[in-house]
């Protein structure tokens, strides 16, 4: 069955995605090799699926978080992925194993998914204008390169370089602007709620959450096992959200997100460009 085209599709002109989870997988392989060196009994595939499912538990925490792309965050979400796989919470020996894999998380960021090209290449023949805003550290252009995407890319748009993370809307903002499309005219992919759909939708744009899994609770849910302070961090950052939205109101700019509870989802890259073009 042919998935329905994106409501807001015909008013798309330029696609902006993340980099991580989306562009650029983790090596989950070598994630298995590092813990199975250290007596963990697990493979890809095991690895896989828990990074996945740790990421509604992490967005909270990346909600809260002071900045996005430090070893706290990085910490806790290798803890997650560690609790998936069976770890109990807490202690020396998931530290230890967090701390193994941490040591080679740089270098990890490194795979692209099979329909990550196909996908960028379709969407620029089909005349549209393609880009990348991420939460980096200065290294994602180098390493979209690597990767043999950068050739197809308008603009890459990396925090560190840039002196403001995701879910600031002027990080969304310039990535739009350095393709040469209004933010209304945009569409951003990421793997993140709070940060990639809220973050885009701040800036005046749609967002769409990538979910291989179907690990996504619904809207101004949890997502997933979290203390209350991760949930009154996903509070905090709506709020704002609602502010700015009710500022820009104000000023007669008008909503800087879509109205109502829908979101938008693709489970690949393949599926949001079928989506995006209608078929």
């Amino acid at each position: 069955m042919t998935p329905p085209r994106f409501p807001f599709a015909a008013g798309v002109r330029a696609v902006l995605f993340d980099a991580g989870n989306t562009l650029l997988w983790l090596d989950h392989a070598r994630i298995a090799a590092i813990l199975a060196g250290r007596g963990v009994a697990t493979d890809e595939t095991a690895v896989r699926r828990a990074e996945r499912a740790a990421r509604p538990r992490l967005d909270p925490w990346l909600a809260g978080a002071r900045r996005r792309e430090g070893l706290d965050v990085a910490r806790r979400y290798a803890e997650f992925v560690l609790e998936g796989l069976g770890a109990p919470p807490g202690g020396d020996t998931v530290r230890g194993h967090a701390d193994a894999v941490l040591a080679s998380w740089p270098s990890l960021w490194v795979r692209p998914p099979a329909d990550a090209r196909p996908t960028l290449e379709r969407l620029v023949t089909a005349g549209y204008r393609v880009g990348v805003v991420s939460n980096s550290n200065g290294t994602v252009g180098r390493l979209l390169d690597q990767a043999g995407l950068r050739d197809l890319l308008g603009c890459v748009v990396d925090s560190a370089l840039e002196g403001v993370e995701k879910p600031d809307p002027e990080i969304f903002r310039r990535g739009a602007e350095r393709l040469g499309a209004p933010p209304a005219a945009c569409v951003y992919v990421g793997d993140f709620r709070s940060l990639d759909v809220l973050g885009a939708r701040s800036a005046g744009m749609e967002g769409v959450l990538l979910d291989p899994d179907g690990v996504w609770g619904a809207p101004g849910s949890a997502g997933g096992e979290s203390g209350g302070g991760d949930a009154g961090a996903a509070v905090a950052a709506e709020d704002a959200e609602g502010a700015e939205d009710a500022q820009r109101a104000a000023s007669g700019v008008g909503p800087a997100r879509s109205e109502g509870p829908e979101e938008f989802r693709a489970a690949s890259l393949a599926e949001f460009a079928e989506r995006l073009l209608g078929g």
